[in-house]
């Protein structure tokens, strides 16, 4: 009889892999005039141990799990390998490139922290806002605090404040989400502060202070025909120049996207997406209004290459892999992104074959009235072996706009295989 107590209370290991191996090959990447080709190679790998269900005796109604979460990313070498522009951002984005772990989740989890229903988790954790428009931790993770309630005044509610680095630079992020289902789907509100440390970089000049906020909405629906997911931001806030002068940020970005399935004669039962998605940019250079929604922490790359729509363009709804030397990556001038994704994936025997069409138009461009990015073409095939392994190929190709001195197209074949248990 005195062993139940300890036997009711008894705590959990769990371990959890995810390992990703890429081969991609890169010809005539736009740059400014020129043209980059690059192949890489990398490993990206995290290993995790979360020891769950811990009692505390002081506190019988609570239990605590902890969790460390190491992360590798290798390029076959050094960062050296990696040399053409449009892949340092993500070189520069992790402690190393050369298969040296690193703390990507280190965190302690409280249940019916104080009150029943109220989680606490702290420490370094991944966090994604919604659609991960405006904030997401990606594979790093935020240091920080997150607080997580069953039912606070009927809506479930998550309360924030991260302290996440960025080219050894620390920011500040505090604020709150609330989530309200209703009998179609899940509304979402939030709203949070990005706090910048000085000398934060811009579009077109450098601010010495910078307080922005995001305020947005957020509706999930999902049936099993049919999903919807839109997501609505606007920008605010204000900061000063490195001359004195005063800054107000203004803007916006949203992005509706929606799939469906419906059979698809020799294919059979396919499943359909198409996406709309764009953000507003400055209409002239910035004086004292800054109009280009920017945030620091969305969504950009997936390891060291750009995660986003399009294979090779890798676009949020803000920025693009690196074409020129500004800070979205655009050409000069040019603020903003409109993004139209139009795909399918069907099923052919053991293999799932997948076409997507994508175009690009910046919102405004300063010097002159062409806004056109391009269009990209990515063809995949993957063949999933089991639900935790899959093998899969993508062949894409870039066709530049009139905002780029030549029409000539940008390939990428690449193949990886993930596994994870």
């Amino acid at each position: 009889m005195l062993l139940l107590p300890a036997a009711a209370h008894a705590v959990k290991l769990d371990i959890v892999s995810d390992i990703r191996i890429k081969a991609s090959s890169y010809e005539d990447l736009v740059y400014i005039h020129g043209r980059n080709s690059e192949t890489i190679y990398t490993e990206n790998v995290s290993l995790g141990f979360v020891v769950k269900d811990i009692a505390l005796p002081r506190r019988p109604l609570s239990t605590m799990d902890i969790g460390v979460i190491l992360q590798s990313m290798g390029t076959g070498g050094t960062s050296s390998t990696v040399d053409s522009p449009q892949f340092q951002g993500g070189v520069g984005k992790y402690e190393s490139v050369n298969g040296s772990p690193f703390v990507r989740n280190a965190y302690v989890r409280i249940y019916n922290f104080g009150r029943r229903g109220l989680t606490a988790t702290l420490g370094r954790q991944d966090y994604r806002l919604g659609q991960g428009i405006t904030l997401s931790s990606s594979d790093q993770g935020f240091p920080g605090v997150l607080l997580e309630a069953d039912s606070f005044f009927g809506f479930k509610t998550d309360i924030f404040a991260f302290r996440p680095y960025r080219s050894t630079a620390a920011y500040t992020v505090f604020g709150a989400s609330v989530y309200r289902p209703s009998k179609e789907g899940v509304w979402q509100f939030y709203h949070f502060r990005e706090n910048s440390p000085s000398n934060a970089e811009a579009l077109d000049y450098t601010a010495s202070s910078r307080n922005r906020s995001y305020t947005g909405a957020r509706y999930f629906l999902s049936r099993s025909q049919l999903e919807f997911d839109g997501e609505f931001a606007m920008q605010g806030g204000s900061g000063k120049k490195t001359d004195g002068t005063k800054v107000d940020y203004e803007g916006m970005a949203f992005m509706m996207k929606g799939a469906w399935n419906q059979p698809l004669g020799f294919f059979g039962t396919s499943k359909f997406r198409l996406a709309y998605g764009r953000s507003s940019g400055n209409p002239g250079a910035a004086g004292g209004t800054d109009k280009a929604f920017f945030p620091a922490f969305g969504s950009r790359n997936d390891g060291l290459e750009r995660g986003g729509y399009g294979a090779i363009m890798g676009a949020s709804l803000y920025d693009t892999i690196k074409t020129s030397g500004t800070v979205n990556g655009m050409p000069e001038g040019v603020s903003g992104l409109n993004v139209i994704n139009i795909g399918a994936d069907m099923p052919y025997k053991r293999l799932i074959l997948s076409v997507d069409y994508f175009k690009y138009r910046a919102s405004k461009n300063v010097n002159s009235s062409n806004r056109q990015l391009g269009t990209e073409l990515d063809l995949g095939v993957a063949w999933p072996i089991d639900k935790d392994l899959v093998l899969k190929g993508v062949y894409a190709i870039f066709t530049p706009g009139g905002l780029y001195p030549t029409d000539d197209k940008a390939k990428l074949v690449s193949a990886y295989v993930q596994a994870r248990f």
